[in-house]
């Protein structure tokens, strides 16, 4: 009686598992894969892929699987806040692929991210950890 109680308890811990809940077309933590070495993060509207390099930081935005991005329609704007400044305002310079920034962590090793990104009158936000 107790081992088949506990087999039960088992299959249904199994069976309610995050992998066990997805369905197809959405992203299981772990299967989004970076093209560029950075983080990837899934968005309503797009995939984002942050990379960082020193101060230097690109975000990538990438369609969803089988659907088109025109990255002339994008316009990102966002904020860094270090735990020991205020935030700032970030300035993006957008190139071929991606769009371009430095941050100034503010004496911390650390700062937080907030990106804001406007895609054909829908709005996403992201948000990333840069670390020194």
């Amino acid at each position: 009686m107790k081992r088949t109680l506990k087999s039960l308890i088992l299959l249904a811990s199994l069976s309610l598992s995050p992998l066990a809940l997805a369905h197809e077309g959405h992203d299981v933590p772990g299967t989004l894969k970076a093209q560029h070495g950075g983080i990837p993060k899934s968005g309503k509207l797009f995939n984002m892929e942050m990379l960082a390099i020193e101060n230097k930081v690109q975000f990538f935005p990438r369609a969803h699987e089988g659907e088109s991005v025109d990255n002339k329609k994008i316009k990102i704007t966002g904020t860094a806040k270090s735990p020991k400044g205020k935030p700032v305002a970030l300035q993006f310079a957008p190139t071929a692929n991606s769009f371009d920034t430095t941050v100034d962590f503010q004496g911390s090793h650390r700062v937080n991210l907030e990106i804001k990104v406007d895609y054909e009158g829908k709005s996403d936000t992201f948000k990333f950890l840069v670390e020194k």
